[in-house]
């Protein structure tokens, strides 16, 4: 860690030009922060750079939040010396990567043209539109796993809900219909619009086999890893799926859990209105659909399964085995001749009716897919043709 402060920064290159006009601002990749066993630093979460933020120095960045030059700092920073050389403490710390320089204002017609162009230019860089917690996360899994990760026993790789009324033993789906691969991806769409009958069991029973089933165990098995159709971090496979049964045939309405080993749902919870309320803020309005869907998944990631072994990468890694798992589902689904339209509301607080508070804690929301059977015929998107 630096311990750059405002008054002891590195300093700038020698013959560094004097730009007495040019302001500067806060580095908006900045973060504050803990250190173990110490107290706060400041984290630029671009470069993954650390600084000593002493209070003089916050106080400073404090008033850094738009641009200032040196000369209007002066006025304003209490800290400011009575004839002090401000804008060399502004260059020490714009060149530890603190403090950005800003262009300067435009002082003619040309010069702001310049500066319109400096703006597009901007507004094309790549990491132009992130945050500086969205900058932390994508910089902190570049780092790989921390070293103290891996120890001690693993979570378990299979969920146990309390308070399950019924156990539904499905179907192994083996013999729903499938297609040629190419002829699948061709196929697959998001859709909004579906058939008011009822999902056929053994039709999801299918998706949820081909698309998340457990196939065994991997060694060593005291590790708790798995192998299921779609890839997992580390085999870690954090990633749990709820089912919301509106109108699925032969199943009672209510929310289940799947149970990947067994095959099988587990029934949480009957009916509500407070379920049907969930299903409609997580998935019929981010979707855009007219009626709620006859059924819909709800994933969820137990995180402690892959902070376990990728602790400081973990929420990146959980993040891409939700895309590599919506994917897989989406695709089998549309094999299935099930329409489907994935969404990605997640909610933080997590507020499912059907989990108790307890394990609602342990969950995190990642995602939704509203499911049913298609229209006939099924509407085709509008879609503009590459031109040749």
């Amino acid at each position: 860690m630096d311990d750059t402060t405002a008054h002891d920064a590195p300093g700038a290159p020698n013959g560094a030009p004097d730009h007495d006009a040019r302001p500067y601002r806060r580095n908006p990749d900045l973060l504050l922060e803990w250190a173990d066993g110490g107290g706060p630093v400041l984290v630029d979460c671009g470069s993954w750079r650390k600084f000593a933020a002493k209070p003089v120095l916050v106080d400073l960045l404090n008033h850094l939040d738009r641009p200032h030059t040196a000369d209007q700092l002066q006025d304003r920073w209490r800290e400011s010396a009575p004839g002090g050389d401000v804008r060399r403490l502004l260059d020490r710390l714009a060149a530890a990567g603190i403090l950005r320089r800003c262009a300067p204002p435009p002082t003619d017609a040309a010069d702001a043209a310049d500066t319109e162009d400096a703006a597009e230019g901007a507004a094309k860089d790549p990491g132009a539109g992130w945050t500086a917690y969205e900058r932390a996360v994508h910089a902190r899994s570049g780092l790989g796993p921390d070293a103290a990760a891996g120890r001690g026993t693993p979570p378990p790789a299979r969920l146990h809900h309390p308070g399950v009324d019924a156990v539904v033993a499905l179907p192994d789906g083996a013999d729903a219909p499938s297609r040629p691969l190419v002829d699948v991806l061709a196929a697959r769409r998001s859709v909004r619009g579906y058939a008011p009958d009822p999902v056929p069991l053994p039709l999801l029973a299918a998706l949820l086999a081909r698309a998340a089933r457990v196939r065994g165990h991997l060694a060593p098995r005291a590790y708790q890893q798995t192998q299921r159709p779609a890839p997992s971090g580390g085999a870690r496979h954090s990633l749990e799926v709820h089912l919301v049964a509106r109108a699925v045939a032969g199943l009672a309405p209510g929310a289940y859990h799947y149970d990947p080993f067994a095959h099988a749902l587990h029934r949480l919870a009957p009916w509500t209105d407070d379920l049907a309320a969930f299903q409609q803020r997580t998935v019929t309005d981010p979707a855009l659909l007219d009626h709620a869907p006859p059924a819909s998944l709800c994933l969820t990631a137990v995180a402690a399964r892959t902070t376990w072994k990728y602790e400081g990468m973990a929420l990146s890694l959980i993040y891409r085995d939700t895309g590599c798992l919506m994917q897989t589902l989406s695709l089998t689904a549309t094999d299935l001749g099930l329409a489907s339209c994935l969404t990605g509301r997640m909610e933080a607080p997590f507020t499912a009716p059907f989990l108790p508070p307890s394990l609602r804690a342990h969950l995190s929301h990642v995602g939704n897919m509203a499911l049913g059977l298609p229209t006939s015929p099924l509407a085709a998107p509008d879609v503009t043709p590459l031109d040749p």
